[in-house]
């Protein structure tokens, strides 16, 4: 467990959809966790090294519209005895206008208000 104090100052809305990660070292498909208007968290099997700038592509669930956006890997959370629970937080560092505003669309529609913000996503489906 991570015991990473959480620095977000955007609020985060877990997320269930595909990520592609593009690394100096590849290409990696990955699993969202949760996003915010400053960054997304990626399960991931091979973590880029933390600074490493990356482009993360990915689509929002019933759009065709594909965001691509450059990041900066902030930290690393290593799971228990599995990569199944490895992820990696992301803050965004350059976006198009359009991809900055589907974000917003997206998380202004997950989330209307009766609950929370979450401080935590949950973990993946199925553990």
């Amino acid at each position: 467990m991570s015991s990473r104090p959480d620095k977000r100052r955007t609020p985060r809305v877990p997320i269930h959809f595909k990520v592609r990660v593009e690394t100096v070292r590849g290409t990696f498909n990955g699993m969202g966790r949760d996003i915010s208007t400053g960054g997304i968290g990626v399960y991931l099997k091979k973590l880029p090294p933390i600074g490493s700038q990356i482009e993360v592509i990915f689509q929002f669930p019933h759009t065709e519209s594909l965001i691509q956006i450059t990041g900066e890997v902030m930290y690393h959370h290593r799971g228990g005895a599995g990569v199944r629970d490895d992820w990696l937080g992301i803050r965004f560092v350059r976006m198009d206008a359009d991809s900055q505003s589907q974000i917003h669309k997206f998380l202004k529609s997950s989330h209307d208000g009766s609950q929370p913000y979450t401080k935590t996503p949950p973990p993946l489906p199925g553990k």
